[in-house]
């Protein structure tokens, strides 16, 4: 199985977001350049794409968590976009989906960041 991920980061300087869109599974393996990158975001909203990633594992939950609270912690606002099935299973087997909010698409997510 290919556990690279890529990380890509756009931010929209005037609506001060940012959206992270990580490539491959979040896995214990390679979540460091995740982290690395969430740690650079100064955007007070923030939105993950997780369209491009097929699976994730506790750590991966966990830097998600992390990530939400240190949003919050600064007053800001964080959305996940474009989480497919088995990842919403995992988020659900867990009871973290209950912290999170969803977006259906980008345009969604960006329209739920402004309004927080």
């Amino acid at each position: 199985m290919d556990d690279r991920l890529t990380v890509d980061c756009r931010t929209d300087a005037p609506r001060r977001l940012c959206t992270i869109k990580p490539s491959g599974p979040l896995l214990v393996s390679n979540i460091q350049t995740f982290k690395d990158r969430l740690r650079e975001v100064d955007s007070p909203g923030l939105i993950i794409d997780l369209s491009d990633v097929p699976h994730m594992d506790s750590v991966g939950i966990g830097v998600l968590v992390n990530a939400l609270m240190s949003r919050k912690k600064h007053g800001g606002s964080l959305v996940l976009v474009g989480v497919n099935d088995r990842v919403m299973a995992v988020l659900k087997g867990t009871q973290v989906d209950q912290l999170f909010r969803f977006a259906a698409s980008a345009g969604e997510a960006q329209a739920m960041v402004a309004s927080a």
